[in-house]
């Protein structure tokens, strides 16, 4: 897949979604053209990249062609925190009181991100990224880094940009986990619409994630004694993600328990709804462990980096992520 042209929306590969309001008739330039060069290059691209990912929605609004509209499972009212509009690409948009984040508003020439503006460090958080755009191209991502973490670094290349260093741990769409330029699998896709949950358990130092509220595993290990910040980044055109639930909570006896319960019950049953508890103990806990509490059918739960390793008795063996970065519209290299 030509490079130049890889987060291009592109007419022939239109999201049917009725809220993605694209301009697929943009080229990098942001003018409309007469399509004649990008014919040759339509017979080049990859199919996969261009197309948006369906069927993971956490509601069925896409069905009904209620994209735009969805507000579902955006039920809180009360933010801990905000994406920083001092920490963000240069082509990153926020709105919604911060919460949201468009990126590449004409058009795309490389990859976006940007950085919750609070740091974790010693407790337990939780919070929930909604993909509000049709999801595709190279990478669009959702993780943790440090304030080393180089926003700017790939703004004129295509890449997996949360993961890519030391300093990041990320969760890609196409269900790849993310880290020190190397790649591992994890989950299945997740597309428009999917809720996509974090877990940073910072007493254990490990990071979780969930995907329309069904947990998938332990992703990493190791965290202990970092200051991290949520990060979410894309190199799609007009992409957007949404921060819908944040919490955060010491690490207690109380959380340790309802982990605990959460495992000896059913993962079918309801926590909240098996064991009697005062009234006042339930309300707190369905308003701040519901995701932890709640029926969770497993879809995949996905050992660690170093479980998968550990189990084989071998040394790790990742893929490397430089295959997934491309170099912006100077360069000619192609992706696979």
């Amino acid at each position: 897949m030509d490079a130049e042209t890889d987060e291009y929306n592109v007419a022939d590969e239109r999201p049917s979604s009725s809220s993605a309001e694209l301009d697929y008739e943009s080229d990098e330039s942001g003018e409309t053209g007469d399509g004649s060069d990008r014919d040759e290059v339509l017979s080049q691209l990859s199919v996969s990249s261009v197309k948006p990912v369906k069927g993971e929605s956490f509601c069925d609004c896409y069905k009904t062609g209620r994209e735009k509209e969805c507000v579902c499972g955006e039920d809180d009212s009360y933010f801990e925190w905000t994406w920083d509009s001092m920490s963000k690409s240069a082509a990153s948009f926020l709105k919604h009181d911060q919460r949201e984040v468009v990126f590449h508003v004409d058009y795309s020439c490389g990859t976006a991100a940007v950085r919750g503006n609070q740091p974790m460090v010693d407790d337990q958080y939780y919070w929930e990224v909604k993909m509000t755009t049709p999801v595709y191209g190279t990478d669009m991502m959702v993780g943790v880094g440090t304030v080393d973490l180089d926003l700017n670094k790939y703004r004129h290349k295509f890449c997996s940009l949360v993961g890519r260093d030391g300093d990041s741990w990320g969760l890609s769409y196409t269900g790849m986990l993310h880290n020190k330029g190397q790649k591992l699998p994890y989950a299945s896709k997740f597309g428009q619409g999917t809720i996509i949950g974090v877990h940073l358990d910072m007493w254990h130092g490990t990071l979780s994630f969930y995907k329309n509220r069904k947990p998938l595993g332990i992703a990493y290990r190791g965290l202990q004694g970092k200051k991290l910040y949520p990060v979410v980044s894309s190199t799609a055109a007009r992409s957007g993600m949404k921060v819908i639930k944040c919490r955060s909570f010491k690490t207690s006896l109380q959380f340790m328990c309802c982990q605990v319960l959460r495992t000896v019950i059913p993962r079918h049953l309801d926590v909240l709804q098996v064991i009697a508890m005062p009234p006042g103990l339930r309300e707190f806990l369905e308003n701040n462990i519901s995701w932890l509490l709640q029926p969770n059918p497993v879809e995949r739960l996905a050992p660690s980096y170093s479980d998968v390793f550990r189990s084989r008795g071998t040394k790790r063996k990742y893929s490397s992520s430089e295959e997934d970065c491309d170099d912006g519209p100077s360069s000619s290299k192609s992706s696979r």
